[in-house]
């Protein structure tokens, strides 16, 4: 009886491609099951809003309409 043994590849490249289309898949899945609650999704577009409204509001900081007068320098006789 003769052994067949499939040919492995075994380089960087498809053991990188590999992985990354295996995280991909979980990540597909668990994305599919957690967004299938409305609960979550309402959570997840609060969330999202929050990041928005963070990021626009890191930006556009009142400037102050009264600006503090200098330090007062004292001078001698």
């Amino acid at each position: 009886m003769g052994q067949y043994f499939k040919i492995v590849n075994r380089s960087r490249a498809a053991v990188a491609w590999r992985a990354l289309r295996l995280m991909l898949r979980v990540t597909r899945r668990l994305l599919r099951v957690l967004l299938r609650r409305p609960l979550i999704d309402i959570l997840l577009l609060l969330f999202v809003l929050y990041l928005i409204a963070s990021f626009i509001g890191r930006f556009n900081q009142p400037r102050p309409l009264l600006y503090p007068a200098p330090p007062t320098v004292f001078e001698g006789r």
